[in-house]
């Protein structure tokens, strides 16, 4: 075959110009929806990822409308790295996701001539409206020009069906498990199904490859689209991770034993419709039907196997309250019980991530850096529920005691907020001396590890006065608020008598890091005065 025939130049022209806009709506479509993935839809998703069903409807609903499982599982994958949604909640997404892929190839079997500019006009007319539907025009636009893009791609392809240069070019594939990896790798380099089932579609469509041939290509396509999660959760926590993999073994068993039931499958397609476009479409359907099914019946096991593949100690981390909930009920008294006991929830997270940071020194790895960025920030997100349930507390009539203490309560959660912030200093203290390349015997972790062992005692200390206040027990901390001053003070004196005497002493990092210790005890100190000053105006 001349490839340079004029004929065939001008329709490998209009193929590749009708697959760029077919790229590009699919892209620009899956922006769109990912620009309307607020603050508030996170919330909602996090709600929605509770219950498995919910989930996996709303995963199907998602890839749909984004025309992309690829963007939905990175999605769905960062999320659980930064503590939105929990790795046991994100497998109905990912479930539902692989339903929503197949919506592409059945759009593809609509006759979009006349649907296609009906919803561009739709919507550029709602763009230009109100601003209130202004969101939703784009998505609806760029859903027609989707339509638009696939109808083009099927028309500069038709010609092609009565080429037998072409039909000999396609019978390459015949092998089932050829046709299946060829599409896994070039689903993996596009980084979509969704395009890859779209032109398998349109191919079987137009007679250029058979029944055999195009369901092994769409079950390919399932996997290939796969690899872009890998890739992505590589650099990211164990649980984002987990999903990855749960995603990928997900497609992987359920491809491959469909594989081996391929000629019944095939032959039972043919009894839905005689069109092969049509029975390749449901076949990609029946299969992320079934599959999803199967999965959810069997998630528990799922759930086991993939945590027993991707083994780790690291702890999930999640971005919610422990003891708070929105709009809650109830007398002043319990409400403010509960936000005490969400302040000392907030206080074991900062001994977490003060633990967390002294172990940088002993090993400055990725992974650990990670859990202390999100502890920190996590310490920033309960501060703000705090605050929001300590406002909503005060549209209700409070007695002059539950008045003062919610004014208290503020203070105290931003304190333990900025405490959160001098734990991520205390971890970059030794990030510093480890890009310096000091070796750990120049800094005097003995030392070091006693003082800071105190303050994590005071922390435990302030947090148990959090709930049951007591004045002597007060008095007990601000006796070890002193002790680790005195010992602090003492190894300044030690360091500045040590510049003086010997010229190859350093000693910075040691410094900085008690310094940081000490700007901890001050912070200890307040919500100490803090208290004490509840306890002695109102509580006696």
């Amino acid at each position: 075959m001349d490839i340079f025939n004029s004929e065939y130049l001008q329709i490998a022209l209009a193929f590749i110009s009708a697959l760029i806009l077919f790229l590009y709506a699919i892209d620009t479509l899956s922006k769109e929806f990912q620009e309307l993935a607020s603050n508030k839809f996170r919330e909602i998703l996090g709600k929605l990822a509770k219950n498995k069903y919910t989930a996996t409807l709303f995963g199907a609903i998602l890839t749909a409308l984004m025309q992309s499982s690829t963007a939905v599982g990175v999605m769905t994958i960062l999320l659980v790295n930064t503590g939105v949604i929990s790795f046991h909640n994100s497998l109905g997404i990912i479930f539902g996701s692989n339903i929503g892929t197949t919506v592409t190839a059945q759009l593809v079997l609509l006759d979009s001539s006349i649907l296609a500019p009906i919803l561009m006009t739709l919507g550029l007319l709602l763009g230009a409206v109100s601003k209130k539907t202004k969101m939703i025009s784009k998505p609806i636009f760029h859903i027609g020009f989707l339509l638009l893009s696939l109808s083009l791609i099927s028309s500069t392809i038709e010609p092609l069906k009565n080429s037998p240069e072409v039909m000999n070019m396609f019978s390459n594939l015949s092998n089932p498990i050829f046709a299946y990896l060829v599409s896994a790798i070039f689903t993996a380099l596009i980084h979509s199904s969704s395009v890859t089932t779209g032109i398998i579609v349109i191919l079987a469509q137009n007679g250029l490859i058979p029944i055999e041939v195009s369901i092994p290509m769409v079950l390919g396509a399932n996997v290939g689209t796969n690899i872009t999660s890998l890739i992505t959760a590589v650099k990211l926590n164990l649980f984002a991770k987990r999903v990855a993999v749960a995603d990928f073994l997900f497609d992987a068993i359920g491809t491959l034993v469909f594989m081996f039931l391929i000629k019944p499958f095939s032959f039972s397609m043919q009894y839905l419709s005689p069109d092969p476009g049509v029975q390749t479409a449901l076949a990609h359907l029946i299969f992320n039907v079934i599959g999803t099914l199967i999965f959810l019946t069997f998630s528990k096991s799922f759930e086991k196997l993939v945590i027993s593949l991707v083994r780790g100690n690291e702890e999930e981390i999640l971005f919610k309250t422990k003891y708070l909930t929105k709009n809650e009920k109830g007398k002043p008294k319990k409400r403010i019980k509960n936000i005490k006991m969400e302040i000392t929830y907030s206080i074991e997270n900062t001994i977490k991530l003060y633990q967390k940071a002294l172990s940088i020194f002993y090993n400055p790895n990725d992974t650990t850096q990670m859990e202390i960025s999100k502890f920190e920030t996590l310490n920033d997100y309960l501060d703000d529920e705090i605050t929001r349930s300590i406002l909503e507390l005060t549209k209700v009539k409070l007695c002059p005691r539950d008045a003062h203490a919610t004014v208290i309560l503020i203070k105290i959660s931003n304190t333990i907020e900025q405490l959160g912030d001098l734990g991520n200093d205390f971890s970059r203290v030794f990030l510093r001396m480890h890009k310096m390349g000091m070796s750990n015997k120049e800094v005097n972790i003995e030392k070091l590890t006693d003082i800071y062992n105190r303050l994590i005692e005071l922390f435990r200390e302030i947090e148990k006065n959090i709930i049951d206040t007591d004045e002597r027990r007060l008095s007990l901390i601000k006796t070890k608020e002193e002790e680790i001053t005195s010992l602090i003070n003492e190894q300044f004196d030690i360091h500045v008598l040590r510049l003086q005497k010997e010229a190859k002493y350093d000693g910075t990092i040691f410094v900085d890091a008690i310094s940081i210790i000490e700007s901890s005890v001050y912070k200890v100190r307040s919500i100490r005065k803090l208290l004490l000053k509840q306890i002695r105006e109102y509580c006696q």
